[in-house]
């Protein structure tokens, strides 16, 4: 196996201008279908998408492979324009996947901080089985829980037992049993009495999972260890030895139809993993490439990702994706849709 010597195509497009002798009126020519205006076409734009979210390259790296593989000389602020390009490709299929989740079933929810340079941001994550929005938004408040799901939400939401959630009603909600496993590993690491209930909360939380496991999946079945667990939390609420027990299990006695969502509606799971996964890449993206520095630079990360997780969740090329979207943007016709395709029943 071998590669063979690759090397960029160049079109050069003369656009021709002129003014009329009779009227007086300008004219110009405009360019052929598919063919945006600047230096780089569709195919290397959708390609600098790739590599700047699936493969997590800087724009020095992209700008330095496409030199290297292709004999093209971009500058980084090419590069950067053409990350523009692409978030502006996908602008409208991810407003519509994000328009959809007001409608979604379970939603799982994570933010995770991604600073511009001079301001702090947070990229949110919306996650569904075949579908992922993110977002960067100035702020980890309520307000933005609202924009993104809605006041009213008609799905399930999982998430972490972040203040921000507590508009939604416990029966409507899913705290994650990973963050309550370390909540109770921390528990369990203090003196006296206070750890003894620790122990006792991090162990009912074990069994919980090796239920699961065996496949229990009812209230009934759920009773015994809902009654243990309860009795435990108003044990580490009443004691007067920590403070900061007693606030947490009385915060858990509050949210109690939250613990156990996973039993009372179909198709949700005890932990927060689904979007926690969905927020590694940003992670990774941000601790290879640091800090964006504009809007566009945050653009391209909100919908860049989106789509990338999105295409991956459902099988999809992105690089095939992505040229789909950006030939739509250039001849404004409607883009490639994220949205999951239905399968016809029968």
């Amino acid at each position: 196996f071998d590669v063979p010597v690759i090397k960029a195509q160049v079109n050069e497009y003369r656009l021709y201008s002129g003014r009329c002798t009779g009227c007086g009126k300008p004219h110009r020519a405009v360019l052929p279908a598919g063919v945006p205006s600047g230096q780089i076409g569709p195919r290397a734009l959708a390609l600098v998408g790739v590599l700047g979210t699936k493969y997590h390259l800087t724009q020095q790296k992209t700008r330095n492979l496409l030199a290297q593989l292709l004999g093209v000389n971009f500058s980084v602020g090419a590069i950067s324009q053409a990350h523009g390009k692409v978030a502006q490709a996908l602008k409208v299929p991810v407003a519509q996947a994000a328009a959809s989740l007001v409608n979604a079933s379970v939603l799982h929810m994570d933010e995770t901080h991604y600073p511009r340079e001079g301001s702090a941001n947070w990229v949110w994550g919306v996650v569904q089985p075949n579908l992922v929005v993110y977002s960067v938004l100035p702020s980890r408040a309520r307000y933005v829980i609202h924009n993104l799901i809605g006041h009213s939400p008609k799905a399930v939401v999982v998430s972490d037992r972040y203040a921000g959630y507590a508009h939604i009603d416990p029966g409507q909600r899913q705290v994650c049993w990973a963050h309550l496993l370390r909540d109770f590993n921390r528990i369990a690491q203090r003196a006296g009495q206070p750890g003894r209930i620790g122990h006792r909360l991090l162990g009912l939380g074990y069994v919980l999972f090796r239920w699961r496991d065996q496949g229990k999946t009812t209230a009934a079945q759920f009773e015994p260890l809902q009654r243990r667990l309860r009795q435990a939390l108003q044990a580490g609420a009443a004691q007067l030895v920590c403070k900061r027990t007693a606030n947490t299990c009385a915060n858990l006695l509050k949210l109690w139809p939250a613990l156990w969502g996973f039993i009372t509606h179909a198709g949700v799971q005890p932990t927060n993993n689904a979007a926690e996964q969905a927020l590694r890449t940003i992670v990774l993206k941000r601790k290879i490439s640091g800090p964006t520095r504009s809007r566009r630079g945050d653009e391209f990360i909100a919908r860049g990702f989106s789509a990338f997780e999105t295409c991956r969740r459902q099988g999809r090329d992105l690089f095939d994706y992505l040229h789909g979207a950006v030939i739509a943007w250039i001849d404004k016709t409607a883009p490639p849709s994220l949205m999951p395709a239905v399968i016809p029943s029968g």
